[in-house]
């Protein structure tokens, strides 16, 4: 199980020159992004998900505290993960994949 999901971001960039910092101004980016759940460490009330996002020329990892329930019938652990991220704010268009 994995998740796409388009990331749009701005931030201030500059450049360093010999004569000093440069201010580059405002910089935005946009990339669809495949998301994986790298690794989970935990118990059985919460899990820590290290979270990989990769795209064409972008990768980087984030970390989530996410609860889980380990109940009769229950998804996996990393199941549980995928469904607890679709319910953030910045997955808000996320789809399975």
């Amino acid at each position: 199980m994995a998740l796409t999901i388009n990331i749009t971001s701005e931030g201030k960039s500059s450049v360093q020159t010999p004569f000093g910092v440069v201010d580059n101004g405002v910089q935005q980016i946009s990339f669809a992004a495949y998301v994986k759940v790298d690794s989970i460490i935990g118990n059985k009330n919460e899990v820590q998900a290290k979270v990989s996002f990769s795209g064409e020329n972008q990768h980087f990892n984030k970390t989530y505290q996410v609860p889980v329930t380990v109940e009769h019938g229950a998804p996996n652990f990393i199941k549980q993960v995928y469904v607890h991220l679709k319910t953030l704010s910045e997955f808000e268009n996320a789809v399975d994949c």
